[in-house]
């Protein structure tokens, strides 16, 4: 049984083709936000029409950013271009940022506020056999306070995972993270190996 009713469903025709998941540290987050209002433009030339921002809850300066585009050859360009490596320096972007190609399946994500959120990635054995058991444990997601959820799967390697969880309090994230529960489903459905989980917290979601 779905309980997320909280979660407004994107049609696959509304679903970017592709997106990039961008994390790099900054030195200010104030002034990194600017820079990125300010290149609003230029994301929109590239073909990216949603973004959403990410703060790492124990370094709120570590930043994982969701650029979703229209097509593969204009994120792609977007990312390799001389303009946004500046925009990066200008921001005070620390390091080299870690970048990563993804195409999205499934977005029930909450739009419409701040929520925290806990960004998951594992490889499975099978991707069919994992979302069949995914879609089952809806109930179990629901009863422990998760509202809403995005899917995703690597350009590079399409069994590796990433899921965006929300919910209202991060204490419920951590809690569903470490239940014994999600452990014994994610064995079931074929996961490999340990799955990395950052918690953040959500900010707004842009064009």
């Amino acid at each position: 049984m779905q309980t997320q009713t909280n979660a407004t469903p994107v049609s696959s025709t509304q679903l970017p083709s592709i997106a990039a998941v961008v994390i790099h540290e900054v030195r200010d987050y104030a002034t990194w936000k600017s820079a990125f209002d300010a290149h609003a433009e230029g994301r929109k030339k590239a073909g990216i029409f949603t973004a959403h921002i990410n703060r790492d809850v124990d370094n709120p300066n570590l930043i994982t950013a969701y650029l979703g585009a229209r097509s593969a050859e204009g994120l792609k360009s977007f990312i390799a271009s001389p303009d946004l490596k500046e925009t990066m320096q200008r921001a005070g972007v620390k390091g080299a940022p870690q970048i990563a190609l993804i195409t999205p399946v499934e977005d029930e994500t909450v739009k419409d506020r701040s929520l925290p959120g806990a960004i998951v990635r594992h490889e499975v054995a099978d991707f069919k056999t994992w979302k069949k058991a995914f879609d089952e444990h809806a109930g179990a997601r629901g009863a422990a306070g998760i509202v809403g959820h995005a899917l995703n799967r690597s350009v590079e390697q399409p069994n590796l995972v990433v899921i965006y969880l929300q919910a209202e309090r991060l204490e419920q994230l951590r809690e569903f993270a470490a239940s014994p529960n999600l452990k014994d489903t994610m064995q079931k459905a074929g996961v490999q190996g340990q799955p990395a989980i950052s918690f953040v917290t959500g900010q707004e979601w842009t064009a």
